[in-house]
C-alpha cells in the first residue's frame, strides 16, 4: 500500500479563533437560560413547599374546630421581650413550630431550628419552610403569614396597640376557614434576617408586620383589615386608598435592614425574590399557590403596582368586630 507523504492539515490560527468564538456566543446564549430555567425551578419547588404547607394547615383547622393558629403565641404576660428561641420556653409558639409538630413522629410544637445538641438542622424539618431563592434552605422559616388571619398576640394585646375587640369578650383569637375569603392570602414569600455570620440568616419574622407600609398591623384599625369595612363609607373616605381595591405598596424587596439604619422597613414584608427579582409566590386560602408580580416602577417607589391587592389580606371581620377601640 502506498502511504501519502503529504503531512496531516491541522487548524489553521484563524480557524481555531472562529471556533472559539462559536462557543463563546453559544456559552453567552445559554448561561441565561440556563440560568432562567435554574430560578424557575426553584420557583416551582418553592410553590410545592407551599402547597404542602396549605395541607398541613388543612389538617391542623381540621382538627382545631377550623381554626387558623397563632402566627406568635405565648402564655406569659403579653408585655413584649418574649422570643420564641429553644426547646425549653414550652409557653411560645410561632406558626410554623405548630405546623411542624404535624410534620415529625410524636412531634409536639417547639420553636428551635437545632436540636439538643445544637446540629442536624435538617432533622428539625426547617427544610419544609424554605424557599431555594432564599439565604439557608435549612437554617430557618422563608415563609411569613397574614397577620389579620394569623394573629400576633403581643401586637394585638399589648396596652398600647389593643382595641375593644382584642379585650373580652372578643379576645385575640386567630380567625376560622369561614371567616376568610377564597382569595385571602394565608402565608408568602418574606424577608428575612441576617444575625451574626454562621449561619448568616438564621432568624425570621413571624408575620407581616410591614406589609403595605404596616397597613394591616394596627388591631385599632379594623377598617383597614377587613374586606367590608374597607368599602365602607362609613369608615373610609369614597375614592381613597382604602376604598378602592388597588396594589399594596411592596416594599423596599430586601432582607434586613440596612447598614446603620434605625428602623427596619422590611418588619416582615413580602420578599420578591422569584423571578427578575420581581415575584413572590402565594399560599390562598383555597388551597391554591400563584406566583404573582410587580408589574411597574421600582419596588418602594409610589409609582410601582402589582397583581397583589389590599383584598388578598383583608378577610371578614368576626361578628361584632368595631373599627375603633
Amino acid at each position: 500500500m502506498v502511504r501519502s507523504s503529504k503531512p496531516r492539515r491541522g487548524f489553521t490560527l484563524v480557524e481555531l479563533l472562529v471556533v472559539i468564538g462559536i462557543i463563546a456566543v453559544l456559552i453567552g446564549i445559554l448561561l441565561p437560560v440556563i440560568g432562567k430555567a435554574r430560578r424557575q425551578a426553584n420557583t416551582t419547588a418553592c410553590m410545592a413547599s407551599l402547597r404542602s404547607l396549605g395541607q398541613t394547615l388543612a389538617i391542623y383547622t381540621s382538627e382545631n374546630r377550623g381554626s387558623y393558629p397563632y402566627s406568635y403565641y405565648t402564655s406569659n404576660s403579653p408585655v413584649g421581650g418574649v422570643t420564641a428561641e429553644g426547646d425549653s420556653n414550652s409557653s411560645v409558639y410561632v406558626w410554623w413550630s405548630v405546623l411542624r409538630s404535624y410534620m415529625r413522629r410524636g412531634g409536639s410544637p417547639d420553636n428551635s431550628i437545632v436540636d439538643a445538641s445544637g446540629n442536624e438542622i435538617a432533622s428539625r424539618f426547617m427544610k419544609a419552610f424554605s424557599c431555594p431563592e432564599g439565604h439557608d434552605p435549612e437554617a430557618g422559616c422563608d415563609f411569613g403569614t397574614n397577620m389579620v388571619i394569623f394573629p400576633e398576640m403581643n401586637n394585638e394585646t399589648y396596652p398600647a396597640s389593643q382595641s375593644v375587640n382584642t379585650k373580652a369578650p372578643f379576645g385575640c383569637k386567630p380567625l376560622k376557614v369561614t371567616q376568610t375569603y377564597p382569595d385571602n392570602i394565608l402565608i408568602f414569600d418574606q424577608t428575612e434576617i441576617a444575625v451574626g455570620i454562621d449561619p448568616p440568616y438564621s432568624r425570621q419574622y413571624v408575620c407581616g408586620y410591614g406589609i403595605d407600609l404596616a397597613s394591616f398591623q394596627n388591631p385599632k384599625q379594623a377598617f383597614k383589615r377587613y374586606r367590608q369595612m374597607a368599602a365602607d363609607a362609613a369608615f373610609v373616605t369614597p375614592g381613597s386608598k382604602l376604598a378602592n381595591d388597588v396594589s399594596i405598596d411592596p416594599g423596599p424587596n430586601r432582607d434586613t435592614k440596612a447598614p446603620g439604619a434605625v428602623t427596619d422597613p422590611t418588619v416582615g414584608n413580602i420578599r420578591w425574590r422569584h423571578g427578575a427579582n420581581d415575584s413572590a409566590n402565594f399560599l390562598f386560602a383555597d388551597g391554591t399557590v400563584r406566583t404573582m408580580k410587580i408589574t411597574k416602577g421600582t419596588p418602594g417607589s409610589p409609582n410601582c403596582t402589582g397583581d397583589v391587592l389590599h383584598s388578598h389580606f383583608r378577610p371578614k371581620a368576626p361578628q361584632g368586630f368595631k373599627p375603633v377601640g
